[in-house]
């Protein structure tokens, strides 16, 4: 299986064809593009379903421009394809994180509905009884994602690849239902990117999220979906090799005026959601009865592999779909032991070795976002602090143009292959969560890194460091236990509990076992340089073993207990939050109504009556 653990560099080339552009509008291309994503597709390396997208588009829309030869290999690749964990067949895929979820049902429905008829060589399906095999892995998708909310909450690398495979079953999908609902799943990521944008970036804390887009936003996956969606941001010509191409093509979405207006707007805004759902909750919430089909892939879609919660009938799915040599999951058939399984002892096993790979699992997000014309603060209340992270990212401060600034704990992936070697890393996620929380414009992250030793943890860091581009800012300085900077109008203060150590023009560290930072934000319109240098420099971040505090002009304090409290000025915050409140929407996680109102402008969605309706 070696040749199929390819790097993430080629996983994540192209994924569409610069050609699709042409196609589009009437026009004969070399064919050769498809042709390579075809190759692609049929070596079943991993993200194979991402350039299935494109391919599907192709086939619907533009068969006609095509030679015979071309339309033969598409055809072939269609029905050769292995779309599900319960076929035959070797592979290097994931299927089962948020956005494969989807994007393998789509695909597979998809291609069953146009070739109806027709065998599918690799499960000897018919397409009808492919669109059967897929059609409830995508209603369960869309009701779940419709009330709960997206497991990859906010990421500015994965919302592409939800939106371009629901683009794709708006235009396509024969079925009603299908159609509509994917309609209205596009409707809340609209939303989503529309509510956390700052100057057409998307910048909220996220489940998962990469370093090159948390230290440089203009590589954000999502920009070129913000440019067609709402008018803004920074892309000048569309990008047709990207996923992102099938939205900028789509014909028949249309998106709500309300959602521009609230993505334009420039007054500010305090933004709460909940996105997600604890381990705990998903066998109650998801389904009672405990099926593979539905906990299981909930879990799956978090990627909770190894918790106490869900490892029993993950090692159950791993056994029932052959994953013994797949190259995402082969690790587990350490765990696929009878005596294990038949006095249950997989969850204290758990428990007992402790894998840091529980911290994998991407949980319920209470989202806190503070955001302003000048700048955008975003952090995950009390995400979980002192378990095991991965590509979770806590906290972020946007401001200026396009600065970015973060605290990490730094950490080492705990795999080395190809497939699993990039994350957790030295700035994507954290080795261990912090305590990290938000009130309005200010944020306070503390670490304590002294929880118990993982299983397949490698040598723990002993510090935590700070994202500071000193370069980006018009001015900035900084002391032992401080670091301001300036652009244009945009203010940012930090301060820290103890010493810091300039590493280089972008990085700061603070060693010890306990450390803590505070992020302060405002603007030249609310406050002189001058008094933002003071405050600054007079605050003080004060720990005991009880609490931390931060004192500045906002008393934030954390009381560190197992279920930790929020106090701001001495008075309790609530953390846990309602799937929406929103100035524009307040709502409990529902299969129903879905309310949104801005200026003199609506959208109300009713997933249960499948209606929408907007002006």
């Amino acid at each position: 299986m070696k040749e199929l653990d390819i790097p993430m560099s080629i996983k994540m080339n192209y994924k569409c064809f610069p050609g699709i552009k042409d196609l589009d509008s009437g026009l004969i291309i070399d064919e050769q593009e498809i042709i390579d994503l075809l190759e692609y597709i049929d070596r079943r390396y991993d993200c194979a379903d991402f350039r299935m997208i494109p391919i599907l588009r192709t086939l619907y829309a533009y068969s006609s421009l095509l030679s015979e030869e071309t339309l033969t290999k598409i055809r072939r690749t269609v029905l050769d394809f292995k779309y599900w964990m319960d076929e035959p067949g070797e592979d290097g895929m994931c299927y089962w994180s948020e956005n494969h979820q989807l994007i393998f049902a789509t695909i597979e429905y998809l291609a069953g509905q146009y070739y109806p008829n027709e065998i599918f060589t690799n499960n000897k399906m018919t397409g009808i009884e492919r669109m059967a095999h897929s059609k409830w892995r995508l209603l369960d998708w869309f009701l779940h994602r419709y009330q709960y909310g997206f497991v990859e909450w906010h990421s500015n690398t994965y919302y592409e690849e939800d939106i371009a495979p629901l683009s794709l079953l708006i235009d396509f999908s024969k079925d009603e239902e299908i159609s509509r609902k994917a309609t209205f799943l596009i409707d809340l990521l609209m939303l989503d990117l529309a509510v956390n944008n700052y100057r057409g970036y998307f910048v909220a804390t996220s489940g998962r999220c990469y370093e090159e887009q948390k230290k440089n936003p203009q590589r954000q996956d999502v920009l070129e979906i913000m440019k067609k969606a709402f008018g803004i941001g920074p892309i000048k010509e569309y990008d047709y090799t990207r996923l992102s191409a099938d939205f900028i093509l789509n014909k028949n979405y249309q998106i709500p005026e309300v959602i521009k207006e609230i993505a334009q707007s420039k007054a500010t805004f305090i933004l709460k959601e909940s996105l997600g759902l604890d381990l705990k909750e998903v066998r109650e919430k998801i389904d009672s009865n405990n099926k593979i089909d539905t906990v299981g892939l909930y879990y799956w879609t978090m990627e909770a592999f190894t918790n106490p919660e869900s490892v029993a009938l993950s090692v159950e799915m791993f056994k029932k779909w052959k994953m013994h040599s797949n190259i995402f999951l082969k690790n587990m058939k350490v765990l696929d032991n009878w005596f294990l399984k038949k006095f249950k002892l997989l969850p204290f096993l758990v428990r007992l070795l402790n894998p840091v790979t529980q911290g994998i699992a991407i949980q319920r997000a209470n989202t806190y976002s503070y955001r302003h014309a000048d700048y955008f603060l975003s952090t995950a209340q009390l995400y979980h602090p002192k378990e095991f992270g991965d590509q979770q990212h806590i906290c972020q401060a946007t401001l200026g143009e396009d600065i970015t600034v973060f605290t990490t704990h730094p950490a080492k992936s705990f795999f080395d292959d190809n497939a699993r070697n990039f994350s957790p890393a030295y700035w994507v996620g954290n080795g261990i969560n912090p305590y990290a929380v938000q009130f309005e414009n200010i944020a306070l992250i503390y670490y304590d890194l002294t929880p118990r030793k993982g299983l397949l943890e490698s040598k723990r860091q002993f510090f935590t460091h700070l994202y500071f581009p000193e370069e980006k800012f018009e001015k900035a300085y900084y002391g032992d236990d401080f670091l301001i900077g300036f652009y244009q109008k945009s203010l940012i203060g930090i301060k820290s509990l103890k010493r810091i150590k300039k590493i280089s023009n972008v990085e700061w560290i603070q060693e010890g076992k306990y450390t803590a930072w505070s992020i302060t934000l405002s603007s030249t319109d609310d406050i002189s340089i001058n008094e933002f240098i003071d405050l600054i420099k007079k605050s003080k971040i004060f720990l005991d073993k009880k609490s931390i505090v931060y004192q500045s002009n906002r008393n934030l304090k954390i009381i560190l207990k197992k279920n930790p409290i929020f106090l701001v000025d001495g008075k309790k915050e609530k953390i846990n939050y309602k799937r929406y409140e929103l100035p524009f929407i307040e709502s409990e996680e529902t299969t129903k109504d879905y309310r949104i109102k801005y200026k003199d402008k609506y959208l109300f969605l009713n997933f249960k009556k499948m209606e929408r309706k907007y002006g």
